[in-house]
């Protein structure tokens, strides 16, 4: 479809009583994201010409999220929590001159992020402009779900309480993800009843009043596993989790990427990885990391924030922080951190050394202990350290910063370095070695 003619609904609305936390549920994160950015980004591949986003409790979290990473979010605020239905109202009039299609998307139901399901969506819809078309899903264990499917050829919802033990058999569900022209949806959403034990207005009631309004109503079926259907708990979070790092892992390996023991690699919403690349056991990404081909991650290492050019070896037992870049066949050993530090190409800090705010030159070397003292406790300042090309660092060696060390420059064993050391010199302390004869008779 053409991009002015969808408008996506998302329902961000809820509390998420069950997850037990003053955080808005849509905010939660997996896979280092909110599930409402998961939502978004999906939303983004329709190119839509809107986006609204149904905000209720903790409305000002929610908004603020979009407006920092989805600035082309408009919001919609259901102040009283009356039902889907009634939350998907508060759109129109943000939407009252679209006449183009409406997308109507969980921001807690994953199964919409799945690259196949919107299209699939969207492509049954282009046959039904005029009508409904709901998403269904195929769950494998759809036992606590509504079931829908064709009573007298016309398409029926029915909750799980009510249904017959043959229809308790049907594994087809409806999680809620439609495509219905915008004047229909309001047309019908304003026919909506509350005559229910809680008084408020549900999306599914739509299905039946299409049907008596004359409004065709179809279906597109996708599978699904159940985690995707919804996250209302913490345990239901950490579920879609699994199922979510599962399918990543497997698209890595299928782009080329080795994964030694692929079920204790964890990946971001983000991560960027090339082919060739090389991750063995116990690695976690963080958000933000990209990796160039060639590179290898050895054993329990965490990588946030940070970019892994072409040919880099990292760890094991390595933390790369936030703004650090592993230059090219550059080397980060084990218990060694870096954070907003640069490694020039054949750079190398192969053990137990600290790197903050600091820039290694090319074919540089870091003795082991070394320090980059980036921070004033009494000012509360971060400073930065510069280290040359082709530069040599001693083992046990304290930088002060602000310090530079020029190209070709040394420095000795446990020196601590306090002024700037010129291009191709050898700094170094020598505390008088004392020596005590016989000290151990």
């Amino acid at each position: 479809m053409n991009t002015h003619d969808i408008a996506v609904i998302v329902l961000a609305a809820g509390k998420g009583t069950r997850m037990k936390s003053d955080l808005p549920k849509v905010l939660h994160p997996m896979a280092g994201m909110p599930m409402l950015g998961h939502v978004l980004h999906a939303a983004r591949t329709l190119n839509p010409s809107k986006t609204v986003v149904i905000t209720g409790y903790g409305a000002e979290k929610v908004e603020d999220y979009c407006q920092k990473h989805f600035p082309e979010a408009e919001f919609a605020r259901q102040t009283e929590q009356l039902g889907t239905a009634h939350a998907i109202m508060q759109a129109e009039s943000v939407l009252k001159d679209f006449t183009g299609t409406a997308v109507i998307v969980y921001a807690d139901i994953m199964l919409s992020t799945r690259p196949d399901v919107l299209p699939t969506l969207m492509e049954q819809h282009s046959s039904n402009s005029n009508g409904l078309t709901l998403l269904t899903a195929n769950v494998p264990n759809p036992t606590g779900l509504g079931r829908i499917f064709l009573k007298n050829n016309i398409i029926v919802n029915v909750e799980e309480k009510d249904c017959t033990p043959d229809q308790r058999k049907i594994t087809t569900v409806n999680p809620a993800i439609h495509a219905i022209p915008s004047p229909l949806l309001f047309k019908l959403l304003k026919l909506v009843k509350n005559d229910n034990a809680q008084k408020e207005y549900y999306l599914p009631d739509i299905i039946a009043l299409a049907h008596q309004n004359g409004a065709p109503v179809i279906t597109a079926e996708v599978p699904s596993d159940r985690a995707e259907l919804g996250m209302n708990s913490r345990a239901e979070v950490a579920e879609m989790e699994t199922v979510w790092q599962t399918r990543k892992r497997a698209e890595a390996m299928a782009a080329g990427v080795t994964l030694v023991d692929p079920k204790t690699v964890y990946f971001s919403a983000d991560t960027e990885i090339a082919p060739d690349v090389t991750i063995h056991q116990n690695v976690v990404f963080g958000a933000g990391v990209k990796i160039e081909t060639g590179a290898t991650i050895l054993p329990f290492c965490h990588i946030e924030g940070a970019h892994l050019q072409r040919g880099a070896n990292v760890g094991p037992f390595a933390r790369i922080r936030p703004t650090s870049v592993v230059g090219e066949n550059a080397k980060v050993g084990n218990f060694v951190e870096l954070k907003n530090a640069t490694m020039g190409a054949k750079a190398s800090a192969g053990h137990l050394t600290y790197l903050g705010d600091a820039t290694v030159g090319e074919h540089t070397n870091i003795g082991a202990g070394t320090i980059t003292a980036n921070y004033n406790h009494k000012t509360h300042a971060k400073a930065k350290t510069v280290i040359g090309n082709n530069a040599s660092v001693g083992s046990n060696s304290v930088l002060v910063a602000p310090v530079t060390l020029g190209d070709g420059a040394y420095t000795g064993a446990g020196t601590v370095v306090r002024k700037n050391v010129e291009e191709g010199s050898l700094v170094f302390t020598t505390p008088d070695l004392i020596t005590k004869t016989g000290y151990s008779k």
